[in-house]
């Protein structure tokens, strides 16, 4: 959910929602005053801010509708079903007020997004709460399972995301012909990801999915699996939509690590990185490895978005998206890799 005014509400524009198919059918006391589109996502789905809604008053004083589509009852439902895991988890989500076969009425947690965060002593602490929210999804996955258990980033899936990267960032967008190197290094990039301890993330775990408030909320959240232990730290830390300060890096990494409980080893298909030096070998390598294939993946979505969806301003992050990959690929010694991926250097 991205922020719009509170006060940008437009009664037209609810007017227009209220006649859309899977609306209406919500079971939500209509009217209410007005409706606001939210801003910039790279999802499928729309997001609007309603409010307020007129006799409600057991109701919050604004809502979000999230919109899919068309038709999609696996897709709400998986949405209504992994908030609940969340919460049970001890994170907050938005919490689900109603649902459609197309469509949710859900808890707004406002404006404040850990993207536009100034860089200020509570930034850092505002890393080791999100240090801690990932800490708190892995220890109920243990204990639970996961809220979509037939997912998983195994080796398959990671090499598919590294598919889209080829099909859809390098040839749709950049317009770069296929490469044997760049196969053969996706496909070692997957196998050492796949290596890796498993463990419940949210898969899309970035500032622009954390809402700041009292405490910190997360949205998006529908896909979560089992996949690398690292996955939504280096999502955190590596993020595509702003750079994380020194400090606010090694809070997280300090929280993260204080409790993990990984066993990692150091694989003989790549070199171990010096960074983040608070780590042992192993988990430094983990963590390089995972960062590389999450990076790679991002750019074939900002491909997409840009070369198919029409939506420029992703270039400017897929920019920063490829320095931390390239600069992750040197570190762990794959400048073949680097190489294949040159065309990236006109971003």
């Amino acid at each position: 959910m991205m922020a719009a005014p509170h006060d940008g509400l437009r009664e037209d524009l609810w007017e227009e929602l209220g006649a859309t198919p899977g609306v209406v059918e919500l079971p939500f006391p209509w009217p209410v005053a007005g409706a606001a589109r939210l801003g910039l996502h790279a999802s499928q789905r729309r997001f609007y801010r309603l409010g307020p809604v007129a006799g409600a008053n057991s109701l919050p004083s604004s809502l979000v509708l999230v919109l899919y589509e068309r038709d999609d009852t696996e897709a709400v439902a998986r949405y209504e079903r992994t908030a609940r895991w969340f919460l049970a988890a001890g994170v907050r989500v938005p919490r689900v007020y109603g649902r459609s076969t197309r469509a949710l009425i859900v808890e707004d947690g406002g404006d404040r997004l850990l993207a536009d965060a100034p860089g200020d002593d509570e930034l850092a602490d505002h890393y080791a709460g999100a240090a801690h929210i990932i800490l708190s999804l892995q220890a109920h996955g243990q204990q639970a399972g996961g809220p979509n258990p037939d997912w998983c980033l195994d080796q398959f899936r990671l090499r598919n995301e590294l598919d889209f990267t080829e099909q859809h960032a390098l040839h749709g967008w950049l317009e770069s012909a296929p490469s044997r190197a760049r196969e053969e290094g996706f496909d070692r990039l997957a196998a050492a990801v796949e290596r890796q301890p498993r463990r419940i993330c949210h898969r899309d775990y970035h500032s622009r999915n954390l809402l700041v408030g009292d405490e910190l909320m997360v949205v998006d959240f529908q896909d979560a699996m089992a996949g690398p232990v690292f996955y939504d730290l280096v999502s955190l830390l590596r993020d595509d939509y702003r750079d994380v300060p020194t400090a606010a890096a090694a809070a997280a990494l300090e929280v993260f690590w204080g409790s993990a409980s990984a066993a990692i080893d150091v694989s003989p298909l790549a070199e171990v990185p010096q960074q983040p030096a608070s780590l042992p070998p192993g988990a430094r390598q983990g963590f390089a490895l995972t960062a590389a294939q999450r990076s790679l993946k991002a750019l074939g979505t900002f491909g997409y978005q840009v070369g198919v969806a029409g939506r420029h301003e992703y270039a400017g992050y897929a920019r920063r998206t490829w320095r931390h990959a390239r600069l992750t690929l040197a570190s762990l010694g794959w400048h073949d890799l680097i190489e294949a991926l040159a065309v990236f250097d006109q971003l």
